[in-house]
């Protein structure tokens, strides 16, 4: 009942207020925008999930700060995408961080685990969906404190030759298992594919370091 009244209001609001909405924008389009400046004046107000992953894919760092509700961390896509697969760049994955920082710091670290770990319907983590789209800048950020992250240095840890090379063959494929997604590509051969874009040739440098058996 509590959204249906503030949808209403929203309509009221956008009807009354004078908001720099082109013309030509869909309907849908026009909805998305006048919510997230009416958000942007009342930042207090509740958001819808929808509305909180359309500022996250549009890199709304502004209005994202401005969030007051923690479980909107629990929402998904029709693709099954978190907020750390729509985010489009390394500012507003930190802004994100913030806004779990500030409204629940003790959920701090299973929140951000949750978010980097979890896997849309296409079998992909957040870390895995950024190197296919050819974002190099994120990688670390994902990377730190993920399932793949734990997995190589538990590989590197005893990948020592002798007694225990047969263990590290075993441990090397949970991670190449671990690391592609439902085509059956590994994190690292996306990387090599997108060797052209900014920045990639420290991604593919970092797994050529750290798991060449990934290539």
């Amino acid at each position: 009942m509590k959204k249906i009244l503030f949808i209403l209001l929203v309509v009221l609001f956008a009807g009354s207020a004078t908001m720099a909405v082109a013309d030509d924008v869909k309907p849908g389009q026009r909805r998305a925008q006048m919510l997230q400046q009416y958000v942007k004046k009342n930042p207090a107000a509740a958001v819808s999930e929808e509305n909180f992953l359309n500022m996250v894919k549009e890199g709304d760092v502004d209005a994202i700060s401005k969030v007051q509700d923690i479980s909107l961390f629990q929402a998904n896509d029709k693709f099954g995408n978190n907020c750390f697969h729509l985010a489009p760049n390394a500012a507003t994955l930190q802004a994100l961080a913030g806004v779990v920082r500030r409204l629940n710091p003790a959920l701090l670290e299973e929140t951000f685990s949750r978010l980097r770990n979890e896997r849309n319907d296409m079998g992909e983590t957040p870390l895995m969906a950024h190197v296919s789209y050819g974002k190099a800048e994120t990688f670390f950020l994902l990377y730190r404190g993920s399932e793949l992250e734990m997995n190589i240095r538990q590989v590197q840890a005893i990948d020592k030759g002798g007694a225990l090379s047969s263990a590290a063959s075993i441990r090397k494929g949970v991670v190449v298992a671990l690391s592609k997604d439902m085509s059956g590509r590994t994190v690292a051969q996306a990387a090599l594919a997108n060797a052209d874009k900014p920045n990639m040739s420290r991604v593919i440098n970092f797994f050529r370091a750290n798991a060449p058996y990934l290539f």
